[in-house]
């Protein structure tokens, strides 16, 4: 599981250091940095696995603006069977921003280095930590992300593998659509090509399916089973069944037709059931948007039983008070920053003996 995240000199991030836990319930007002560390996961994710440049990845307007340095930090590892594993990253924007270079790369197993980028070379070591390869390198890309796997680099290509199953999610039914060209393995960000990802998984993982379905039969009224039905040669349609008990008649209606709290549900069970598995952290930026108090609380549930089940990691950002009396009191932290200043934290504290309920206490400012 991600262990350790460390930000320097990022948008309202300064020497901030983050030792998360298997579940992790993020608290704080706006402004205060909350989804500003999810896309810093998106961002190493970007650039170490799916090779995306350093520019496009880390734009220089995104430097912390109180801040005159023009070097910005980045860390994050991993606890496996395997080791500790760290990436750290460095980077220089210059002045306008139109440019930056990565001056560090570096990937370390037990302190036993894998990879290092000095600014000029790649330099690759084996898993025993003896000496591999030389390359010279590009420096606003990411070697990592090329890396052909081999017999003396598991270790590597394990963290590459490791840091693509981690994914962030911010669903948005308003643009989720039911129509779909072709099968995706990953969803985008906010899920706007469900469709498409659940006629993957309709082919690859019937298992996850089958949950999906009877997960949604359970908080759907009147639905019955969901399928793709062929619109054109290569496009599918993802429709939902629906029987009413007064008169037993059935009707289809695509994904559009749902209601907005519908899809939303669609997408936190399927996340659920295809995404919280082993060696896998999932991030979700307020899942309790568009659904009742109600509607959240199983999906919480069976989400928490599902990371506990599998091994699996899951932070959630929420100003949910079903969710925060659920998770804080045991997995609650604080993001705050103290008259405008760089993004801190703390540890939510609540025991059984307190008058008011998380969520109250919250609501009131008192945390």
């Amino acid at each position: 599981m991600i262990n350790h995240i460390y930000i320097d000199n990022y948008k309202c991030f300064i020497n901030f250091k983050y030792e998360p836990s298997p579940i992790e319930l993020i608290l704080g007002d706006n402004g205060s940095g909350k989804s500003s560390l999810f896309t810093i996961v998106r961002k190493l994710k970007a650039l170490a696995v799916d090779g995306d440049s350093s520019l496009d990845v880390f734009p220089g307007h995104e430097l912390c603006q109180w801040e005159t340095r023009r070097e910005q930090r980045f860390e994050i590892g991993f606890k496996s069977c395997h080791g500790d594993f760290l990436y750290q990253l460095q980077l220089e924007q210059e002045k306008k921003g139109e440019k930056n270079r990565i001056l560090l790369e570096e990937l370390r197993c037990d302190n036993l280095l894998l990879y290092k980028f000095d600014g000029t070379d790649a330099h690759l070591f084996r898993d025993d930590g003896s000496e591999g390869p030389t390359l010279g390198w590009d420096w606003n890309k990411s070697f990592i992300a090329t890396v052909p796997e081999r017999s003396e680099n598991q270790k590597l290509t394990w963290f590459r593998d490791r840091l693509a199953a981690t994914f962030v999610f911010s669903p948005d039914p308003l643009g989720m659509s039911a129509e779909s060209d072709a099968e995706i393995e990953t969803p985008d960000y906010q899920l706007r090509n469900i469709s498409s990802w659940l006629r993957h998984l309709f082919q690859e993982d019937l298992d996850a399916m089958a949950d999906i379905r009877d997960s949604l039969k359970e908080v759907l009224a009147g639905m019955k089973t969901f399928k793709h039905k062929k619109t054109s040669q290569k496009s599918r349609s993802l429709q939902f069944q629906f029987e009413f008990s007064d008169n037993g008649k059935g009707f289809w209606l695509p994904l559009d037709d749902l209601s907005d709290g519908q899809c939303q549900l669609v997408a936190l069970y399927a996340i659920e059931h295809a995404m919280l598995k082993e060696n896998r952290t999932v991030c979700i930026d307020e899942p309790d948007n568009f659904v009742a108090l109600r509607e959240i609380q199983p999906w919480l549930v069976n989400a928490k039983d599902a990371v506990e089940d599998n091994d699996s990691q899951l932070w959630v950002v929420s100003h949910n008070p079903e969710l925060i009396d659920y998770l804080a009191a045991d997995h609650g932290v604080q993001f705050y920053r103290d008259e405008g200043g760089p993004v801190r934290t703390k540890s939510f504290e609540w025991e059984d003996i307190d008058v008011l309920k998380p969520s109250e206490i919250v609501a009131r400012g008192w945390e």
